[in-house]
């Protein structure tokens, strides 16, 4: 809290001093004065007498009261540095609230509005600078987005094959990927590259993975010819993936 106090006296301090009047005592003066001649606790049960009754009688220079504060804190004198906080914190209060200061008030509130307003944008300008940086970073490993990829989606599997969970499913994604995945286990979708018009490449901690599509002389197919080695070469595309899985993948994040 006293460390709170003290860094709002440093932001306002400027605004309100050049508003004290030269004919009253400066608060920081007389808050030394009474520190250093009675000590602590009197210091703090005179204050607070003075502001239920006098509070009008004091410039509240924030300036000196940080000056004094600092003073104290510099000589180790904690409990002094302390008391400064606790005594001028109502009267610093009261400042702030007076109507002979809310023109000052208002401006702060300005002056805070507009500082939200600067970090919402700072945010802003942030998330979009992560946005650009993960496309650019999807673009360095998977190519460009294409928008023909729809020709290559269905299931791939070997016709004479009885289980029909042994085929392997093409996607699109959302942003204009090729994915791929099996069709049997959990293990996570493969994200293709493209490499050429009709090649495609994966690779992980686990997997080198590269399909590539043909059509017959008369357009039939695709067929898609890979090096799995665990499925048949090349794969016949069977038909299309379930629509209960939708139009594309999202991207995760």
């Amino acid at each position: 809290m006293i460390k709170f106090i003290a860094t709002w006296i440093l932001l306002f301090c400027m605004v309100f001093d050049s508003a004290i009047a030269q004919d009253k005592p400066l608060l920081s003066e007389a808050i030394r004065e009474v520190i250093d001649t009675k000590g602590v606790e009197s210091a703090k049960k005179y204050f607070t007498e003075q502001f239920n009754t006098k509070k009008d009688l004091y410039n509240i220079d924030m300036q000196g009261i940080s000056a004094v504060n600092m003073a104290y804190s510099q000589a180790g004198d904690m409990e002094s540095a302390s008391a400064v906080m606790e005594i001028a914190s109502p009267f610093m209060q009261f400042l702030l609230t007076s109507g002979s200061n809310s023109d000052y008030f208002k401006m702060l509130e300005g002056v805070a509005e507009q500082e939200r307003e600067d970090k919402a944008e700072r945010e802003k300008q942030a998330k979009k600078r992560y946005e650009d940086q993960q496309k650019q970073d999807i673009i360095d490993y998977q190519g460009q987005p294409r928008s023909d990829l729809e020709q290559f989606t269905g299931l791939y599997g070997d016709p004479a094959e009885k289980d029909k969970n042994r085929r392997i499913w093409v996607m699109i994604s959302c942003d204009g990927y090729l994915v791929s995945g099996a069709l049997w286990g959990d293990s996570s979708p493969w994200w293709m590259r493209s490499v050429d018009d009709m090649v495609f490449t994966y690779k992980d901690s686990w997997n080198n993975i590269r399909m590539q599509f043909e059509t017959d002389a008369n357009g039939k197919g695709p067929t898609m010819i890979h090096d799995l080695d665990f499925m048949k070469n090349p794969l016949v595309r069977l038909g299309p993936v379930s629509e209960e899985w939708g139009k594309c993948i999202e991207r995760p994040n």
